[in-house]
């Protein structure tokens, strides 16, 4: 098994953990979830930053190249320079369309991610356990944060904007329903988490207003 297949297979282990959570336990109040999911940020963020390259990485092998380089700690680029979260580093050129799907793989991920816990979520079947709870919303916020934070990317080495500018999208015009249909599923997906973020802290009003802007913040970008 890979690192990037046993990276996924982490993420899916740790969402069936969560889920079959046996007691129904109720946090004593809101300040312990917050402590409890300051204390997920960081794991989080390194299981987004795995997944994320591990997509990356399990697309380049699916069509045959060999993945040179697995980078999971953030830095500076060597040859550009650029400060990342992580980067996959594959020998041999790529058609466009193969270049498409290696670049789009992470979103692909997050998607199918999100779907599945949009359906939980959205069909009132999380688990009864708040922490259970709450550490399926925060895994779920940290691949929502790697879907929607290209929404707004403008740097040409960007995975998005390459992928825009692969297929001759040059202007922001022509990007503009990509974009704009990139940010409507972004809403769909976030609307999921403010729900479950919700029902954690009491079904304020506010804090489903809040919770998919603030919680990022925690849990970190990749």
């Amino acid at each position: 098994m890979t690192g990037a297949h046993r990276a996924v297979a982490v993420a899916v282990a740790v969402a069936a953990g969560a889920s079959a959570a046996p007691s129904p336990a109720r946090a004593a109040d809101d300040g312990d979830l917050v402590l409890a999911g300051l204390g997920m940020a960081v794991p989080t963020y390194l299981l987004g930053v795995a997944v994320h390259e591990g997509s990356h990485a399990v697309a380049a092998r699916w069509m045959g190249y060999e993945v040179t380089r697995l980078q999971l700690l953030p830095g500076r680029h060597p040859r550009t320079g650029v400060f990342y979260f992580g980067y996959t580093q594959v020998r041999g050129r790529m058609s466009r369309a193969q270049r498409t799907w290696f670049l789009l793989a992470p979103k692909l991920t997050d998607t199918a991610l999100l779907g599945g816990f949009a359906a939980v979520a959205l069909t009132d079947s999380l688990p009864a356990n708040d922490y259970a709870q709450l550490a399926l919303t925060v895994l779920a916020t940290g691949f929502w944060v790697d879907f929607a934070k290209d929404v707004v990317a403008w740097r040409a080495t960007n995975d998005i904007v390459r992928v825009y500018a692969a297929h001759g999208l040059a202007s922001e015009w022509q990007r503009l329903p990509w974009r704009t249909l990139h940010f409507a599923l972004a809403v769909g997906a976030g609307y999921a988490i403010a729900r479950s973020y919700a029902d954690l802290f009491g079904g304020d009003a506010e804090a489903s207003a809040a919770m998919p802007i603030a919680i990022p913040l925690v849990a970190g970008t990749f």
